[in-house]
């Protein structure tokens, strides 16, 4: 009874802050569309980061939902089914409401899915799990941090600006970059080898990030350069620290603080991303869009 409480109070909450980031004040469409919003062309509003962010945002909600589930004493597998089946429910009920509000999503439902199906499979498949994370690595943009600033022109909605809010960090996409991070560690010879220490610290990912689609430039940025306006995607091979790892590494089994690093770090990567090869392209226009 205890765990489903605490999970209904994280959907409870959740829901609170999607209100505000998403809805409060925001007008209603006159028509209302489907699928308006792209997939990851270069012109779509986010240049494709929202897509990877709904995969994220649902497999971490999936993945909570089993552990505070399993620890409430549900079998793990009943409570992975059903942590999954409940996100995707929400995110099916987030996408209903974005009808109203800027447009239902074909692509968001499908990368909804993706990420349920993830935490699924991670949680069930302990070996998948050992080898691979789906992060996001996260600092915010210059955009969302004026956003924050006294006198923002965010909430004033000004004519030809596109809305904003103050609450939704969820969009800052031009802070945030995904990955598929892979475990060097996995490879079991390698971690045990006596010079092979270095396997639990740093990983191997590929990565995807936009920048300059959303939030989006303003006429009036201080910092007049194109760094700041030109909207581009970049979709790189590289190595990422592994904060899970130093974790588990240098923490006891039994200790409350590595387990709280253990699975913030499994899903979130605060600094560490270095791209060695990748490509790069940009784009002059957008569409307007969100949530």
């Amino acid at each position: 009874m205890i765990s489903a409480l605490t999970l209904a109070g994280v959907y409870i909450g959740f829901s609170g802050w999607a209100y505000l980031a998403w809805y409060r004040d925001h007008p209603e469409k006159d028509q209302y569309e489907i699928g308006g919003d792209g997939w990851f062309g270069k012109t779509t509003y986010a240049g494709g980061a929202d897509k990877l962010g709904h995969a994220w945002a649902t497999m971490v909600l999936a993945r909570a939902g089993t552990q505070v589930l399993s620890a409430g004493g549900w079998d793990h597998t009943r409570s992975a089914i059903v942590g999954s089946i409940l996100a995707e429910g929400l995110f099916f009920a987030v996408e209903m409401k974005d009808y109203y509000y800027y447009e239902f999503s074909p692509g968001d439902m499908t990368f909804n899915t993706l990420g349920a199906l993830t935490a699924l499979a991670f949680e069930l498949s302990p070996r998948l799990d050992e080898m691979f994370d789906y992060r996001v690595q996260y600092w915010p943009s210059h955009q969302y941090i004026k956003n924050l600033e006294p006198g923002s022109p965010c909430e004033m909605r000004e004519p030809g600006q596109p809305s904003c809010s103050r609450w939704n960090i969820a969009e800052d996409y031009s802070g945030e970059t995904y990955m598929i991070a892979f475990h060097p560690s996995s490879i079991h010879a390698l971690r045990d080898w006596k010079y092979g220490v270095w396997s639990r610290f740093i990983d191997a990912a590929i990565g995807f990030e936009s920048r300059n689609y959303k939030p989006p430039p303003r006429s009036d940025d201080a910092f007049d350069h194109r760094d700041n306006f030109v909207r581009s995607q970049s979709l790189f091979f590289g190595v990422s620290l592994n904060g899970q790892g130093i974790f588990d590494y240098f923490l006891d089994k039994k200790s409350t603080i590595r387990k709280i690093g253990h699975g913030i770090f499994e899903v979130i990567q605060p600094v560490g991303v270095v791209p060695l090869i990748g490509g790069k392209r940009e784009a002059e226009k957008v569409s307007t869009g969100g949530a």
